[in-house]
């Protein structure tokens, strides 16, 4: 090994083990001498993107790109870093060309996949997650994005979906270990409770927590919280502030976290963030006695060791849908309850009265905007002609995804004219201004709003759905139910686009909705209490039979 190759080395275990200052400084002195060390410049490159650099990320692997375009990690790891940087078709060109180079490279196929999933194409996502999970069926994350991105996927129905979740599950080891708890199995003492709430800054289920934590029966249930942020962050006050207490776990693996769950003598998990199948793997472990997928979830978690899953009658109608999961189900009067946002904004008068125009919306994730929603979404527009459309979410802070839907829309007839594209807002609450300039709201397929929903309803703006398949093709629906509002809820494409025509032929009660909308959310779906004394007593009902059973 030469004196160059030996520094290489020396500056990759650096970075292999966190140490990036001092790998960077290596790299940087090696390129000093030769400036165009393509190994140099790509390893500098990852030091970027770990370090959150994404632009330098890219322009650096950018030139090694130029110095040697046929090694296939240099498009792979560009293309994440366009990724981050909410480039998706750049990064999906990047992925293609080192696919086409190396088939083998599974990472190559899941950073395909991300960027068109970012890009509403499902379909082929799936495949390309597939792919990475056949090339590394190891792979955790590649996992995870699979069995999420099937969610979305217009070709992919319940029976399959349960079949790859339990596929998933089965591909792990087990840990067929006899696990002896030393709980106290009286059923009538009061119980512990664990929540599992891991990189609680990369979703929202903070915000359901958060809206549930202060309504616990104190005197019946300790409440523990078994989390951590990314970037080991102290604990949101709107959630320590009401938990008997709050265990950092993030220097545990999760072995560890469920072995420390055992020796606290945890009764029951209620893991809320069961729709990432990474996350899910606490479970495994025997967590404790009995484990719940509860809140934030999309599917079955295809674990036997899950003992129960959270749902309603609305999203998983009775002796319908149990074969879709591997959990037995407890059906309380909502699937969830979600914080309702202090200090958000007043109900605005409906736009269309002022616009003499009516503006559809949707503040999903792009993902969700399949071909499929985008064709029955362009109907509407055409049978209104003089309707607008907003979309609204960060991956329109850039021109490339703008300018993949806009080209959509217009190879379907609507012009660029007609469309509202409005990126990211940090602060919630000018984010919920967003809803002022919306009449009616647009629920995507097949995989509907959820957070939206919530908050859509809440200023005042009702969601029009179209039922589907599985919880996330059936929530909205469940929520504009509960709400009072059924004529928003369709159940095929050809209603949907008439229910829309209908509702805008009158505005003075479109109008009239507006203005009752958040009183009616407040009432029938913020309503926390409630959920949280049903989820209680659900625990305590399941506590029984399982100290009965056993």
């Amino acid at each position: 090994m030469d004196a160059a190759s030996a520094i290489i080395e020396t500056a990759i275990k650096f970075q292999r083990y966190g140490r990036l200052e001092e790998a960077e400084a290596i790299y940087r002195e090696i390129l000093k001498i030769e400036p165009s060390h393509v190994g140099a410049m790509h390893n500098l490159g990852l030091v970027f993107h770990s370090n959150g650099k994404y632009k330098e990320a890219v322009e650096i692997i950018g030139k090694a790109i130029i110095q040697s375009p046929e090694v296939a990690d240099l498009h792979s790891n560009i293309a994440a870093s366009q990724l981050a940087l909410g480039l998706p078709i750049s990064a999906a060109t990047h992925a293609t060309k080192a696919i086409e180079l190396d088939f083998n490279l599974g990472e190559a196929h899941y950073n395909l996949g991300n960027a068109q999933f970012s890009l509403g194409k499902t379909n082929d996502a799936s495949r390309s997650f597939q792919y990475a999970v056949e090339l590394d069926p190891k792979n955790d994350q590649f996992w995870s994005n699979y069995l999420f991105s099937l969610n979305f996927s217009p070709s992919t129905d319940q029976k399959e979906i349960f079949k790859a979740n339990c596929r998933w599950g089965l591909s792990l080891n087990h840990h067929e270990d006899e696990i002896t708890f030393n709980n106290d199995f009286n059923p009538d003492r009061p119980l512990r409770l664990a929540y599992f709430l891991p990189e609680l800054e990369r979703h929202v289920t903070a915000r359901f927590l958060s809206a549930m934590l202060k309504h616990h029966n104190r005197s019946q249930f300790e409440i523990l919280i078994y989390g951590y942020a990314e970037n080991r962050g102290p604990a949101p006050k709107s959630l320590s502030n009401f938990v008997d207490g709050w265990i950092d776990v993030a220097d545990l693996t999760i072995d560890l976290v469920a072995e420390q769950m055992r020796r606290d003598q945890v009764d029951i998990l209620l893991h809320p963030c069961t729709f990432k199948a990474r996350y899910r793997k606490l479970i495994l472990y025997n967590a404790a006695p009995l484990q719940v997928a509860c809140i934030n979830l999309v599917s079955t978690t295809g674990l036997s060791r899950t003992t129960h899953l959270v749902t309603d009658s609305f999203l998983s109608p009775p002796d319908e849908t149990e074969h879709f999961f591997t959990e037995t189900l407890i059906r309380l009067s909502s699937f969830n309850v979600y914080q309702k946002p202090e200090h958000a904004p007043d109900v605005a008068p409906l736009p269309a009265i002022k616009n003499n125009y009516i503006v559809f919306g949707s503040c999903n994730n792009p993902a969700k905007l399949t071909a499929d929603c985008l064709s029955l979404w362009t109907n509407i527009l055409k049978s209104i002609p003089s309707s607008h459309l907003l979309l609204k979410h960060q991956s329109f802070d850039n021109t490339e995804t703008c300018e993949s839907f806009s080209n959509q829309f217009r190879d379907m007839g609507i012009s660029r004219d007609r469309l509202i594209f409005l990126g990211y807002t940090q602060d919630i609450n000018q984010y919920l201004e967003a809803y002022s300039l919306i009449d009616i709201s647009l629920d995507p397929i097949p995989f509907g709003g959820g957070t939206t929903t919530y908050e859509s309803t809440w200023m005042g703006v009702p969601v029009l759905t179209m039922v589907g398949e599985g919880i996330m093709g059936r929530l909205t629906g469940s929520i504009m139910t509960r709400l009072g509002y059924p004529e928003f809820v369709t159940y095929s494409h050809d209603a949907y686009v008439s229910r829309a025509i209908e509702i805008v032929s009158d505005l003075s009660k479109l109008s009239e909705i507006r203005q009752n909308l958040r009183i009616a959310a407040n009432t029938y779906i913020f309503d926390a209490a409630n959920y949280v004394g049903e989820l209680e007593s659900a625990c305590r009902d399941i506590w029984i039979k399982y100290c009965n059973d056993n």
